[in-house]
């Protein structure tokens, strides 16, 4: 954080979506947010793994239904390597069984599908860091 408390740099944001469509719609939201951000995006929970390697995100959007390791995997093995961004999962598939196990893993927020623009904006600001001790999300 700077001087007078505003970040440093711009709050790198990973969106995980394999919809190109959809991923082009939440990139044209963010602008909303108010706020410096860098955003990437990847079609795969295996792509997001690595790029996150080569430089961690400080926000990590994810769909949960993807090619090959769906979203909670993918925020399982971020975990597992020590990494606890804070999270958005979003999916078409909502059901009390999905709402358990976000609740069980502690997911920041979740959005079922569809949603408006507007309700995903307002998750992701809730999400945004707001002092140092949301800086360190890693090892």
């Amino acid at each position: 954080m700077g001087a007078n408390g505003t970040r440093d740099r711009p709050i790198r944001i990973l969106l995980v979506e394999d919809d190109s469509h959809i991923g082009r719609i939440i990139e044209l939201s963010l602008p909303e947010l108010g706020v410096p951000y860098e955003f990437v995006s990847a079609i795969s929970a295996e792509d997001a793994l690595e790029q996150w390697h080569r430089q961690p995100f400080d926000m990590l959007l994810t769909d949960y239904n993807l090619r090959g390791m769906n979203g909670i995997q993918l925020i399982e093995e971020l975990r597992r390597q020590g990494f606890r961004p804070p999270t958005l999962l979003v999916t078409a598939y909502d059901s009390s069984v999905m709402r358990r196990e976000v609740r069980n893993l502690r997911i920041d927020a979740y959005l079922p599908k569809p949603f408006f623009m507007d309700d995903l904006v307002n998750a992701v600001r809730r999400l945004l860091p707001t002092s140092s001790t949301h800086e360190v999300n890693g090892p």
